[in-house]
C-alpha cells in the first residue's frame, strides 16, 4: 500500500509533464504569426514573408472571443498543458496505442477520442467559402504582368498543385483559360486608365512626356510613351501611359500622331510640359508636328525647341563612342548627320557604322599587322577605328577575344581569376569601362595569368607602362560611368544635366593637358579626347535653345546664380539668366496663389491674443524683418546664397515651408525640377517588354503587349495596389468563363 502511494505521489500530473515534439505536434495547437508583417510594405511593392524575428504563437483551440497568443514557445507549451490537458492526454494515448487488456479496451471506449477536440473536417462548401478569389486574381495577374510569367503558366500542373495544396476544394475556381485571363487584364487596364486619368488631371505640376522607339523581338516598331509629374499630394510620380505600334513609318510625324493620342485619351493636353527623348533629329520633326496639333486641336502654345530635353545618357554615350572610335572631326560630323532620322535602338549602331566606314580609308597600312594577328589566333576586329591605335587598349581587347573564342580559355580564366572579364561592345561605351574595371579588379591575378599564357598571347602581354595607361584610362572613364548612374537615379532632376556636362567637359580638358605634356605625351590619346570633347560640346551648345536647362540650375537651392558665375564664361551669364527669368515672367509671376498657401497680412501672435502696447514696444527692438512682399520672386531667390540640402532639389521645393514662402516660384520650380534629365523610364519599359517577349512568346499581339506592360508598370509604381495591401486590386467582377478555351489564346504566348 505504501509502495502504491509512493508511486502515485512520484507521478507528475499531465500539466507538469514536459511535452516534446515526439508526443505532440506543435502545429496541431499553435500557429506561428508575424504581427509586424502587416505594417510593412503597404505601398503595393513586393514583399517577402518574414520567417524570423518577432514571432507570435496563436492557440488554435482557444475560442475566437478569447484568443491566446504569446511570443515564447515554452509559454505556449505551458498554456497547452494548463488549458488543454484533456486534448493532450487523448492525443498521447492515441499515439502510444491501447492495451490488449479487455478492461483497458472498455475504459478506452468510454474516453473521448482526439477527433472530438478538433473541428470536424471542413466541408467543400466551407473550404470554397474560405477561398479569397480577389487575392488569388491579384497574385495571378501580378505574376503574368509584373513578374512576366507566361500565360500558359496557369495550365501548369505544378501551378495548380500549389493552389490545391492550400485549398483542395477550389479546382473549378482556378483560372485555366488564357483568354479569360487576358480579359481580366484588359478590364483592369480600362479601370486604372480612368483612375490614372483622374490622377493626372489633379496633378499640381506639368506632365512631362518621355518617348522612344524600339524594334521588338517579334519585329514590330513599338513606341513607349511614359510620363513624369507631381501628384496632388506633392509626391513625384511616373507611369507608362501607352505602348502603341508604330507601323509603316518611323518618321517624327508618325510618332507625333501616336503621342498626341495619349494626352487626348487621358485628358491632359493642357498640362503637357516638356518632352524628353534621344538626340535623333526626328524628334525635332516630332515636336514640331506635336506643337501644330496642340495649337490646332486645343489652342495651346508648345514651342518645340524650348520644350525639347535631350537625354544626357545618350549624349554621354555618343561622346565616348567618338572618344573610342572616331578618326576625324569630319567622320564625327558625318556620323552625327547619319543618325538624324534614326530611332534610339538603331542610333548608336548607325553612329558606329558611319565612323567605321569613314575610318576604313585610313587603315590600309595596317593590313600586314592584321594578317599576322589572324595567323596567331588573335583577331583585331576591323570594326574599330579609334582605340585600335592605342596599344594598351588594343591588347586588352585582344585578350578578351582570346578568352571568349574558346570555352577552354574561358574555363581557365574563370578558375584562375574568379571573375568573368566580358568583352567590349561596338555601340555601348560602358562595356569598355566594365572591361577595364574587371581587368584591374584582380590585377595581380591577371598579371600572373598573362605570364602563364605568354606563348598563346605573344605580343598582347601588357608591359608595366601599359598597365599604368590602363589605370589612367579607367580613372578617366570613371566619372562618365558615375554620371550616367547619377542621372537615372530616383533623385535625379534636370538641374543635373548641365552640371554633369560641365564636369565631363572639364574631365576631357584635364586629360588633354595631361597627355599633351612632355612627360606623358600621347598623340593618339589626345586625338581621342578631342573627338569625345567635340561631340559633348556640340550638345552642350544646343542646350542654349532650351532655357529651362539654365532655369533648373538657378532654381536648385544648392546652386542658384553662384554656380553660373563660378563655372561659366562671363559672356554666358546674362543671356542664360534672362532666358530663365522670361519663363518666370511669362508663366508664373502673375499666377494666382492657392488659398492654403496665403500668408496672413497681420500675424500678431501664435496665441491669437489681442495686439497691445507691449507688442508695439517689442517691435521697436525686434531684429527680424517683416515678411517681404517680393520674397516670392525669381531674381530675389537666385541672388540669395546657395543652401546645402540633404535631398533632391525637387524634394526641397515640395516641402510645405518652401511652398508657403514661395507660393508662385515653387510652382515654377516644381514644374521644371520634375523634368527627368534622361529617358531611362522608357528604356526600362523596353527592357521589361523584352523579357515579356521571350523567344517562345513572340506570337503576342502588340495590343496585348501594351496592356500587359501597362498593368505591370502600374503595379510596380504603386498605382495598382493589391487588395491584401489595402488597395482596390485588379478587376475580379468580370463575367468570364475560366475554363472555356478560345482561338484567341494563340495570340498570347
Amino acid at each position: 500500500m505504501a509502495s502504491s502511494q509512493t508511486t502515485a505521489a512520484s507521478t507528475p500530473s499531465i500539466s507538469d509533464q514536459p511535452i516534446t515534439g515526439t508526443s505532440l505536434d506543435f502545429s496541431l495547437f499553435f500557429k506561428a504569426t508575424y504581427p509586424d508583417e502587416d505594417t510593412q510594405n503597404t505601398t503595393g511593392g513586393s514583399r517577402k514573408r518574414k520567417s524570423r524575428g518577432m514571432v507570435m504563437y496563436r492557440c488554435l483551440h482557444c475560442p475566437a472571443d478569447k484568443p491566446w497568443a504569446n511570443r515564447k514557445r515554452d509559454n505556449a507549451w505551458h498554456h497547452a498543458r494548463r488549458c488543454h490537458a484533456d486534448i493532450i492526454s487523448s492525443l498521447d494515448r492515441t499515439l502510444i496505442g491501447g492495451s490488449s487488456d479487455v478492461l483497458d479496451d472498455e475504459r478506452e471506449a468510454t474516453r473521448p477520442r482526439i477527433d472530438a477536440f478538433f473541428p470536424s473536417r471542413y466541408s467543400d462548401v466551407s473550404l470554397r467559402r474560405m477561398f479569397d478569389r480577389d487575392r488569388y486574381l491579384d497574385a495571378i495577374i501580378s505574376l503574368i504582368t509584373r513578374r512576366r510569367l507566361a500565360f500558359s503558366a496557369i495550365n501548369w500542373d505544378e501551378m495548380q498543385e500549389i493552389m490545391l495544396a492550400a485549398n483542395p476544394a477550389i479546382e473549378d475556381l482556378l483560372v485555366t483559360n488564357r483568354s479569360a485571363l487576358m480579359r481580366l487584364i484588359d478590364a483592369t487596364y480600362e479601370l486604372y486608365s480612368s483612375q490614372l486619368m483622374a490622377t493626372l488631371e489633379a496633378s499640381i505640376s506639368k506632365i512631362h512626356i518621355l518617348s522612344d522607339l524600339w524594334t521588338s523581338p517579334h519585329r514590330h516598331g513599338i513606341l513607349a510613351i511614359s510620363a513624369r509629374w507631381v501628384d496632388q499630394d506633392y509626391r513625384p510620380q511616373r507611369a507608362l501611359l501607352a505602348m502603341p505600334e508604330c507601323r509603316y513609318s518611323h518618321s517624327g510625324e508618325t510618332q507625333a500622331s501616336l503621342i498626341i493620342d495619349t494626352p487626348a485619351k487621358y485628358g491632359i493636353a493642357s498640362k503637357v510640359g516638356y518632352h524628353v527623348g534621344d538626340n535623333a533629329t526626328s524628334n525635332d520633326t516630332c515636336l514640331s508636328y506635336l506643337s501644330r496639333r496642340l495649337r490646332e486641336d486645343y489652342g495651346l502654345t508648345f514651342d518645340p525647341s524650348k520644350r525639347r530635353i535631350r537625354c544626357v545618357a545618350h549624349i554621354i554615350n555618343l561622346s565616348l563612342q567618338a572618344f573610342l572610335l572616331a578618326s576625324s572631326k569630319e567622320a564625327l560630323i558625318a556620323a552625327l548627320d547619319a543618325t538624324d532620322d534614326t530611332s534610339n535602338d538603331q542610333l548608336f549602331a548607325q553612329f558606329y557604322d558611319t565612323l567605321h566606314d569613314a575610318g576604313q580609308t585610313t587603315r590600309t597600312d595596317e593590313a600586314h599587322q592584321r594578317r599576322r594577328a589572324s595567323r596567331r589566333g588573335n583577331r583585331i576586329l576591323e570594326n574599330f577605328t579609334g582605340w585600335q591605335h592605342i596599344v594598351p587598349l588594343r591588347k586588352v581587347h585582344n585578350i578578351a577575344v582570346w578568352i571568349r573564342k574558346s570555352t577552354l580559355h574561358t574555363a581557365i580564366w574563370d578558375d584562375e581569376i574568379k571573375l568573368r572579364l566580358g568583352i567590349d561592345n561596338a555601340t555601348r561605351w560602358n562595356s569598355w569601362y566594365r572591361l577595364l574595371d574587371n581587368f584591374l579588379r584582380y590585377q595581380s591575378r591577371v598579371k600572373q595569368f598573362l605570364i602563364d599564357h605568354d606563348r598563346e598571347l605573344q605580343d598582347d602581354i601588357l608591359l608595366a607602362s601599359e598597365w599604368e595607361f590602363i589605370e589612367r584610362t579607367h580613372r578617366f572613364l570613371q566619372p562618365f560611368a558615375s554620371a550616367t548612374l547619377l542621372a537615372e537615379g530616383a533623385r535625379s532632376t534636370l538641374s543635373q544635366s548641365l552640371s554633369i556636362m560641365d564636369v565631363l567637359l572639364r574631365q576631357y580638358e584635364k586629360y588633354k593637358e595631361l597627355y599633351s605634356s612632355k612627360e606623358n605625351h600621347d598623340p593618339h590619346m589626345v586625338h581621342c579626347i578631342d573627338m569625345g570633347w567635340f561631340v559633348l560640346n556640340k550638345y552642350y551648345t544646343l542646350s542654349d535653345q532650351t532655357p529651362v536647362y539654365a532655369a533648373a540650375l538657378l532654381l536648385d537651392p544648392s546652386k542658384r546664380r553662384k554656380y553660373i558665375e563660378r563655372n561659366w564664361q562671363e559672356s554666358w551669364h546674362a543671356p542664360a539668366i534672362a532666358a530663365a527669368q522670361q519663363i518666370w515672367l511669362d508663366e508664373y509671376n502673375a499666377a494666382p496663389i492657392p488659398e492654403s498657401l496665403r500668408v496672413p497680412l497681420d500675424v500678431s501672435s501664435s496665441s491669437g491674443r489681442q495686439h497691445n502696447e507691449l507688442d508695439e514696444l517689442l517691435s521697436d527692438i525686434a531684429v527680424t524683418g517683416p515678411i517681404l512682399d517680393d520674397a516670392d520672386d525669381f531674381e530675389t531667390f537666385i541672388d540669395a546664397p546657395p543652401t546645402r540640402i540633404t535631398g533632391s532639389p525637387l524634394q526641397w521645393w515640395l516641402h510645405r515651408d518652401q511652398r508657403k514662402a514661395y507660393p508662385r516660384l515653387s510652382r515654377m520650380a516644381i514644374d521644371i525640377l520634375s523634368i527627368p534629365p534622361e529617358s531611362s523610364d522608357v528604356e526600362s519599359n523596353f527592357s521589361s517588354a523584352r523579357r515579356t517577349l521571350s523567344w517562345d512568346r513572340e506570337s503576342m499581339t502588340c495590343e496585348n503587349l501594351a496592356k500587359v506592360e501597362c498593368v505591370g508598370n502600374w503595379m510596380r509604381e504603386g498605382i495598382i495596389v493589391p487588395k491584401s495591401h489595402g488597395g482596390r486590386g485588379v478587376i475580379s467582377s468580370v463575367a468570364v468563363e475560366f475554363s472555356v478555351e478560345t482561338e484567341a489564346e494563340d495570340f498570347l504566348d
